[in-house]
């Protein structure tokens, strides 16, 4: 934190309006490794995460608050700093051949982050969802007395045992890192359990926030939208077998692959699959901003993950009264959730049909799921919360 700063909040007394007016001048830095497209839309990268959309609309906010972001991503080829509507976003390096083999993980790929987070000097660092970066920002607070937050992106972030698709090495840091933070920030009830029981540690429970200025509102007639990306734990093998099952409903398809070795050969099969049901329509891989129109006049959407944290999918429809189904429930409070849960596969089918076939039930669906909405995730209440979590931990 700077001189300045700290002696403005450590003036005391300090009222709450002041401590906060004082903590707006912050610089906080994300360390988001996959964001770039979503943040630069003209780079020709086709890849859109739930995290990292999360992640540009808390930007966005906390940019018209006043307070001061930077980003850090992977290396695309881009510049070494791209200014972007008032954001510096900086490239972390490729390995490029540095380092010896079994262990980059420590240089250049931690080291990297870390000269880099010296080079920025942010007061505050924030990582949403697990990986080796979180080691790296809390390696960062410690040494140069700044201030560490993570934000869990997904359930399994907090589960002990070994980790998705995560080497053990990266699975290590990311937990030592966890253990550091100055606060955890969860997104559902089950979250905060997790990591209570876990780890010992208190999490802050923060509803995803949400905006869409222009957002037009769902329609009884309209199609049934499943958007996500296109990889093995969202399951989109089930909305196909779903489409196949309910012929007489037209579903919609957006999503462009991850970012595992298989992803583009696992989405194309996918792709495959899907073009093959008349009333099934693939769409790919659509910007960020653009996706909305596929909201627009839809029925309903559908989320076919295994586990989830909060899906962004479920406030993009939620604020058009477009009611979802999915396998997860996440609580934004002991038994308040805005989706109606199903059991299995079948009992999708099920819901989804009473919902699509009853324009009684759909109407009372709609406004429930906004009226949830308007209670848990408008995007002003969620940097509220946030401004708070951040001044405690500049306070601590």
């Amino acid at each position: 934190m700077s001189s300045d700063l700290a002696d403005r909040l450590a003036a005391g007394p300090v009222s709450r309006v002041g401590a906060l007016a004082s903590a707006r001048r912050v610089h906080i830095c994300f360390i988001a490794v996959h964001i770039y497209p979503v943040l630069v839309e003209d780079s020709g990268i086709e890849f859109v995460g739930g995290a990292e959309v999360q992640q540009s609309v808390q930007i966005r906010a906390l940019q018209r608050a006043g307070y001061r972001v930077s980003v850090l991503v992977k290396d695309h080829g881009q510049p070494e700093v791209v200014e972007r509507d008032g954001l510096s976003i900086l490239k972390i390096p490729g390995n490029n051949g540095r380092g010896w083999p079994g262990t980059r993980f420590l240089y250049p790929r931690l080291s990297d982050v870390v000269r880099l987070l010296y080079r920025v000097d942010p007061d505050l660092v924030f990582v949403q969802a697990a990986g080796e970066q979180v080691f790296s920002a809390a390696l960062y607070a410690r040494l140069a007395r700044k201030r560490f937050v993570f934000a869990g992106a997904s359930d399994p972030d907090f589960s002990r045992g070994p980790m998705p698709d995560t080497p053990f090495r990266y699975s290590f840091m990311y937990r030592l890192g966890l253990r550091a933070a100055h606060a955890v920030i969860v997104q559902n009830v089950e979250q905060q359990r997790l990591l209570s029981d876990n780890f010992g540690k208190k999490g802050q429970l923060v509803q995803n926030g949400y905006d869409e200025p222009g957002a037009r509102p769902g329609s009884f007639s309209g199609p049934v939208l499943w958007a996500a990306t296109v990889k093995r734990l969202k399951r989109p093998d089930l909305l196909i077998e779903l489409a196949r099952r309910v012929p007489e409903r037209h579903f919609i398809m957006v999503g462009g692959p991850g970012t595992s070795a298989d992803a583009h050969a696992y989405a194309e099969s996918i792709a495959v699959q899907a073009r093959s049901l008349p009333n099934l329509s693939f769409i790919g891989h659509v910007p960020y901003r653009e996706v909305g129109r596929f909201f627009d006049g839809a029925a309903l959407c559908v989320n076919t993950s295994d586990y989830e944290g909060f899906p962004n999918t479920f406030m993009q429809a939620w604020i058009r009264g477009i009611p979802t189904v999915s396998f997860v429930r996440p609580e934004s409070a002991p038994g308040s959730s805005g989706t109606h849960a199903c059991a299995d596969l079948d009992d999708m089918v099920l819901q989804l049909r009473r919902l699509t076939g009853d324009e009684a039930a759909w109407s009372l669906a709609s406004e429930s799921c906004r009226r949830h909405f308007q209670e848990h995730h408008t995007m002003d209440g969620a940097l509220q919360r946030y401004e708070a979590i951040f001044l405690n931990a500049l306070l601590a």
